[in-house]
């Protein structure tokens, strides 16, 4: 079952279940503010009140986002591994760390040569240890990358397009994780307006801002 397929179910669920309750005569504030929390507008909707439409179509808009997202984030790791594959030449078979792919695209190879990542953590052994042979010994074991884990990209151009796709990886579920936060922030909006609605605090007033590293801000106000 793909996402996109996912995505028409759930969409469908939540406005049959909308259109299942909200018949309902009267209904008491919390319960108002109950259906709007788990369903952005359906309190609203409930109350006769429009709005509920706009809290509707935004839940909608942030699901489909994240889905989005998330898909393009996942097509993009299948994407740079297979790159990864291709021209740096790792094995396909092996279990991958998310430390491993970083080191994949900040060196050219996992071996001692010059730009390799064993040579670096050489370099670290001599310097945290400079008299000790041992120490540097036991410091190269630990941290160096096996044979199994080998990888040496063809040229710097190869590398620096695998960077790129990992970049956007990070990108997707960066974008993924702010509108998780702004699907919670519509719900708790949603809350709020149907409490409004429902205890006639017309001059109560809810918003939602993004700052700088996209993290929503919940906002309320009162005017006495």
């Amino acid at each position: 079952m793909n996402t996109v397929f996912k995505q028409r179910i759930l969409i469908v669920l939540i406005l049959v279940s909308m259109a299942s309750f909200t018949c309902a005569k009267e209904v008491n504030t919390k319960s108002l503010m109950l259906r709007s929390f788990l369903i952005p507008g359906w309190g609203e909707l409930t109350s006769k009140n429009n709005t509920g439409f706009i809290f509707l179509t935004t839940e909608l808009l942030f699901l489909s986002s994240h889905f989005y997202f998330k898909e393009e984030a996942s097509l993009k790791a299948k994407a740079s591994f297979n790159y990864a594959v291709k021209y740096a030449h790792i094995d396909p078979y092996l279990e991958l760390t998310d430390e491993y792919y970083y080191h994949l695209s900040k060196y050219g190879s996992s071996g001692f040569d010059t730009g390799g990542y064993n040579a670096y953590i050489v370099e670290i052994a001599k310097a945290r240890y400079p008299d000790d042979l041992e120490a540097q010994t036991e410091y190269i074991e630990q941290n160096a990358y096996a044979d199994d884990h080998y990888w040496h990209w063809d040229d710097q151009e190869h590398k620096r397009q695998y960077s790129i796709l990992r970049k956007r990886i990070t990108n997707y579920n960066d974008y993924a994780k702010a509108i998780t936060g702004a699907i919670i922030a519509n719900h708790f909006i949603s809350a709020l307006n149907a409490f409004r609605l429902g205890s006639r605090l017309k001059n109560l007033k809810t918003q939602v801002q993004f700052n700088e590293n996209l993290d929503p801000v919940f906002l309320i106000q009162y005017k006495f």
